[in-house]
């Protein structure tokens, strides 16, 4: 008997050095979290499509370069955005045309450029700029803008598309 008792003394101990070694040679690892609170996105009330009609505009009103159409005003409008989001930042995103990059293609068959103007400053919105407004006391947000045709020169009777996005950024 005491012959097996050895052998479970020494089995034990190999047992307890193997396991020392094992856990002295484990490597500490670190875990990394990471996120970011977000403010909640506002309702967009105007719609998710939103169609401005130029209307039908004669060739002859537009006919020399750098003139443009009567233009038509419209807005988006944001509503209950959420209490703590204190302003909103459209960007606008489309395909510039490529004469007039701070313009819009126009995707039809005229020879002119879309224009997007914000109405408080009169400044274009081309192309991946943005407007920023404050969410007012009843938590919404107006942008207020107008479109045009931009003559290109050469205008010929035709059609006027384009498709400008705008997503918001909310603080």
């Amino acid at each position: 008997m005491n012959i097996h008792k050895k052998y479970i003394h020494l089995a034990l101990a190999g047992l307890y050095l193997g396991t020392t070694i094992s856990i002295a040679g484990a490597e500490p690892t670190n875990i990394n979290i990471t996120g970011k609170v977000i403010a909640s996105p506002c309702v967009v009330a105007s719609g998710s499509n939103i169609n401005v009609n130029l209307g039908d505009i004669p060739a002859a009103d537009i006919a020399v370069a750098g003139t443009t159409s009567t233009p038509v005003n419209f807005t988006i409008n944001l509503a209950s955005c959420p209490v703590g989001t204190t302003s909103v930042v459209v960007t606008f995103t489309g395909t510039e045309d490529p004469d007039f990059p701070v313009r819009y293609k126009n995707t039809g068959t005229a020879n002119v450029a879309i224009e997007l103007i914000q109405v408080s400053t009169g400044y274009l919105k081309g192309n991946k700029t943005n407007i920023t407004q404050s969410v007012l006391a009843d938590r919404t947000v107006t942008y207020n803008l107008r479109a045009q045709a931009y003559s290109k020169g050469n205008v010929m009777p035709g059609t006027i598309s384009g498709i400008v996005q705008a997503n918001f950024t909310y603080n």
